[in-house]
């Protein structure tokens, strides 16, 4: 099986990566710091996982050229990819900031540029037997509402309800994927792995949490499910009923107009090709 893993240096990603290995010929790891910073976590996998081959790609999500360039390098590395896991992300901005391409950050990092890792790696996917993407989102996104009419939240903005929002938008996404997938070579699932102890919680909610490899575990359960679960929400381990907005047709559609005006402005694959 070939995996890429998004967000593999810290917290839930380190922990899915270290479950990933055994399971994997080929393990291509992305974070944000650069390969001699992630050299320790590379040489534990090498280590423990001799059949592996295991690789390391650094994008910064805050710029969507780079979000393009690590596509581009990861299709020429592999001819075929069996699973996408969409980890990365970041918490909140205590203030709203913009990123260079002018998207409010949060929304950039956690939603803007997955979806455009995924455009761009889809023929990639589409080329192995079978193939899924398991985007990791937040049971956050339940309190949250889909602001079609201010995506980058302009006129209301605070650090949870940035990331629910963002969050909200990633489960949206995967329903309107999976929609176009034909859910038996290729699917597309999401899911809340828990509430986890990283910067990225305690960064919003305070202390608390279960470990990184709790959450690791639901990663990897979502990853292989059987077929039959395409456009799938799991809380943890089991399905669950998504936000409802997340279901509609229409928000959906609007969702990824939008997406893919921004995008295509930026020069990146987008969902509408």
């Amino acid at each position: 099986m070939r995996v890429l893993l998004t967000g593999a240096t810290q917290g839930i990603g380190r922990a899915t990566a270290r479950l990933l290995g055994p399971l994997a010929d080929v393990l291509l790891l992305h974070g944000l710091e650069s390969e001699a910073e992630a050299e320790p976590l590379l040489s534990e996998l090498r280590r423990d996982n001799p059949a592996t081959e295991v690789a390391y790609l650094s994008a910064d999500y805050g710029r969507l050229a780079d979000v393009g360039a690590l596509a581009a390098a990861v299709a020429e590395r592999v001819d075929a990819l069996e699973l996408l896991v969409n980890n990365a992300g970041r918490p909140g901005s205590p203030s709203r900031m913009v990123s260079a391409d002018g998207h409010e950050l949060t929304f950039q990092a956690n939603y803007l540029a997955p979806v455009a890792l995924t455009s761009g790696l889809l023929p990639t996917l589409g080329r192995a037997g079978q193939a899924r993407v398991v985007n990791v989102a937040s049971a956050t996104h339940y309190s949250a509402r889909l602001q079609l009419d201010d995506l980058e939240l302009e006129g209301d903005y605070s650090a949870v309800a940035a990331y629910a929002h963002s969050k909200l938008a990633v489960v949206t996404y995967t329903c309107w994927l999976a929609r176009q997938l034909d859910g038996e070579r290729l699917d597309a699932v999401s899911l809340h792995p828990g509430v986890i102890s990283t910067g990225l919680l305690h960064a919003m909610f305070g202390g608390g949490g279960a470990p990184p490899e709790h959450a690791a575990r639901n990663v990897v359960d979502a990853a292989r499910q059987p077929r039959g679960v395409n456009g799938a929400y799991f809380d943890e381990d089991r399905r669950a009923e998504p936000n409802r907005e997340a279901l509609e047709p229409a928000a959906q559609e609007r969702l990824i107009a939008a997406t893919a005006a921004a995008l295509t402005a930026a020069g990146v694959p987008s969902p509408l090709g």
